[in-house]
């Protein structure tokens, strides 16, 4: 996708004060993970952003992405602060050494469409994590409402490159569970132009098709947060209309 192999033009586009969620992030591992945590990892790292804010803050990092170009944009970011990248997918990658905690924001595990996919995934991200280590997934389950299902236009700005972005679901087709997603950025440098248009397609989830595959993998559903930071009842349905929640998967001991 030309998206993901435009890192420049995808870190300004995708690009916000990561200041709030980064303080959310902490309290959050710090709270459900026992021990300190010092070592982070993050799958689908893409631009290495969020891991880059986290090193500044002190923490060892480590990330991987399938995208090479993803991959040496996020490695040259990280160099100030030692942390490595690697190239490798969701699904079969198993990363090296140990961790205390991992982080997968923006949906990026919606590109999981199948079981056995996430399924694998979740044992990657285990292996790679201590006993107790914490998985903080965040992403949203169908059903969303208009208002939700629907970002942009967005814009923003990094020396002379400005972006505009959009992204919307077009389309949601339960029972193959798929999200249909269409994804606009128009990116100007000087009298440069450029317009990046594409569809995406992303897993359709529900709350009873992720908690049957977690009750399989080495991991347990500890808390759920609304993205207002707000801790939501694990007693009460998760769907659409709540948005984007952050999901915290502890690895069994």
């Amino acid at each position: 996708m030309r998206l993901y192999s435009s890192p420049e033009i995808y870190d300004v586009a995708f690009g916000w004060d990561l200041r709030m969620e980064l303080d959310f992030v902490e309290r959050c591992l710090s709270e459900h993970t026992p021990g300190v945590v010092r070592r982070i990892l993050e799958p689908a790292c893409g631009t290495g952003r969020v891991i880059a804010a986290l090193a500044s803050r002190g923490y060892e990092v480590a990330g991987y992405d399938l995208s090479p170009e993803m991959v040496a944009y996020a490695a040259e970011k990280l160099k100030p602060f030692g942390g490595r990248v690697l190239r490798g997918d969701m699904t079969s990658f198993r990363p090296p050494g140990v961790h205390d905690a991992a982080i997968n924001l923006v949906n990026s595990i919606g590109y999981l469409l199948e079981d056995e996919a996430l399924a694998s995934h979740l044992e990657g991200v285990a292996g790679a994590l201590r006993p107790g280590g914490v998985y903080l997934a965040q992403f949203n389950y169908g059903g969303e409402p208009p208002e939700l299902a629907a970002f942009g236009p967005w814009g923003n700005r990094a020396g002379n490159l400005s972006t505009t972005l959009t992204w919307r679901v077009v389309r949601e087709d339960p029972a193959a569970g798929r999200s249909y997603h269409e994804c606009r950025v128009t990116a100007r440098s000087g009298k440069e132009h450029r317009t990046i248009e594409e569809s995406h397609v992303l897993r359709y989830w529900t709350q009873e098709d992720f908690d049957r595959i977690v009750a399989e993998s080495p991991f347990e559903l500890v808390a759920v947060y609304y993205d207002r930071f707000e801790e939501h009842p694990l007693s009460e349905p998760r769907t659409g209309e709540l948005g984007n929640l952050y999901h915290v998967l502890r690895r069994r001991d």
